[in-house]
Parts: C-alpha cells; structure tokens; sequence
C-alpha cells in the first residue's frame, strides 16, 4: 500500500508539471492571440475549468489577474471569433462552453458517425438522446433558417420560467450534438441581447465535408488522443464526463489509442487512467 501511495503521487507530480509546462507557454492578451492558443490545443474551456477535468481554460492562460478583464476580453471574443468563423463556440467539453479550432472541429464531427443529411437527428429521438423540444428546435431553423433565439421560444409556445429552462436545456443537447450551431450575438443591453442559430451542417458545411473520411470510431480515438496530450492522463471517468459516447465507444477509443503505442492504459473500471507512454512507468 504504501508503494502504490507513492507511486500515486509520483504520477500526479508528473501530470501537474507537464499541465503547468503549458500554461506557462501560453499567454493570451487579445483575440488574435486565444486563435493562435486554441489552435495549437485544438480544444479547450472556453471560460473557467470544470472541477475534477484538467482540459486546459482559457482564463488560466489570460495575461492578467484581474477577474472582471478576463470576463471582459472573453465575452466579446467569444461572439466575433464565433461569428468570423475563427474558432468553434459551444457546449462541447463535458457540456460547459468550450473553444474548438476549425482544423480539428471536423474530428468532433465525425464522432457522431452522420452522413449531414436533413433527418440525421431522427436516430437520435428514437433512441431518447434527444428530446421532443430539441426537435422542435432542430425543425424550426430547419424550416425558417437563421433565427434569432429571442422570437424562437415565443413561436415554440415557449413562455413559462420553466418552459424556458427546458428551452434552454434543449438548446444545449442539439449543440452539444452539433445539429444546431450558434452564428452570431444581435441586441444591445440585456433586454435585447440574443444569439442567432443555424442548422450546423448550413452554418459549416466545408466541416461537414472535412469529417467525411473519418470513421466515428477512428474520429473519437484521435480526439480522446488529443486530450490526453493535453492532459498527460486522464482517467477513463473523467474521458466519459468530457466526451459522453457512452461506455463502449469509449472503450473501444481506449482500446485504440492505447494500441497506437501513443498511450497507455493502467488499472481497471472508472479509476483506470490512460498515459501519455512517456508516463507510463510512473501510473
């Protein structure tokens, strides 16, 4: 027991020195800067880091300490670099707003294994991953095109506070799914202040055409590989919190990446974790 502790602690050494290596080699102070971060990444959280999941966040990479500029800067880029087709904005990465590069977003794409036809999403109503108001909303920009949020809900009957958290909900699930991506802010002040959204496969169709070639199986090992760069390791309970494929196409990621020889794969269940090789003796 006690060599297994301080092997335990040896590896969690390890994997701070190599996450503190990258933040210390990025500091973002304008917008061209976080494009020039999230690509060499290729993913990350967009705001503060999610407890428990060491993805690198872009507030940890923001050149000052002060907590209103951070929120300042990242408000504003987060709509112009979206909008300017500089980066990928969305609820990607464990459901939390994250950052994709327009290189790898072809890769996330393809984990979901879809052709980008018009009734992609029926599957996912039959199989209850979405719900019948992520429908609605996936059939209503389908139909009406780029619509601004604010007059969505009122012509999806959605009034109530609580129909409006559902709507909320729901809008999350169908760009978590990537049916729906978000174009651009429109409004000023708070009253007034919404998003536009479009069908994903009008707003990046050149995406789209990018994932054709990957397998979803093939796609979800390289993005899980780079996470791991990322991370130096990661446990298989924190992978699933990330990405959410569910227990055997994680696996079977796990599997891939770990006979790629790029990683490797130490312990059993949830806890097991997957190491960059070069760690692989410390796990």
């Amino acid at each position: 027991m006690p060599r297994a502790l301080s092997r335990a602690r040896a590896l969690d050494e390890v994997l701070e020195e190599h996450r503190e290596r990258l933040t210390a080699r990025h500091r973002v102070r304008n917008s061209a800067q976080l494009v020039s971060f999230v690509n060499e990444v290729g993913m990350c959280f967009a705001f503060t880091p999610a407890e428990g999941l060491p993805i690198p966040a872009c507030f940890d990479h923001l050149s000052t300490t002060s907590n209103d500029r951070k929120w300042g800067w990242m408000w504003g880029w987060k709509d112009d670099l979206a909008s300017e087709k500089r980066l990928y904005y969305g609820p990607i990465l464990a459901r939390k707003p994250t950052f994709v590069s327009m290189k790898f977003l072809p890769l996330f794409y393809a984990t979901f294994g879809r052709a980008g036809e018009a009734d992609d999403h029926l599957d996912d109503i039959r199989s209850g991953r979405l719900s019948d108001l992520a429908r609605r909303i996936i059939d209503h920009v389908s139909a009406k095109g780029e619509s601004q949020t604010r007059r969505m809900r009122p012509e999806l009957g959605i009034t109530s506070k609580e129909s409006k958290g559902q709507y909320d909900k729901a809008l999350d699930e169908v760009q978590r799914l990537m049916y729906v991506a978000r174009v651009k802010a429109v409004g000023e002040g708070r009253e007034e202040y919404n998003y536009t959204y479009d069908l994903f496969v009008r707003r990046y169709p050149e995406v789209v055409r990018a994932a054709e070639p990957y397998a979803s199986a093939d796609a979800r090992a390289k993005v899980l590989q780079r996470a791991v760069e990322l991370c130096g390791g990661l446990t298989e309970r924190q992978a699933a919190k990330l990405f959410d494929w569910g227990d055997e196409p994680l696996r079977r990621a796990i599997e891939r990446l770990a006979s790629s020889g790029k990683a490797a794969r130490r312990g059993s269940g949830r806890e097991a974790i997957v190491v960059l090789s070069q760690y692989a003796d410390a796990a």
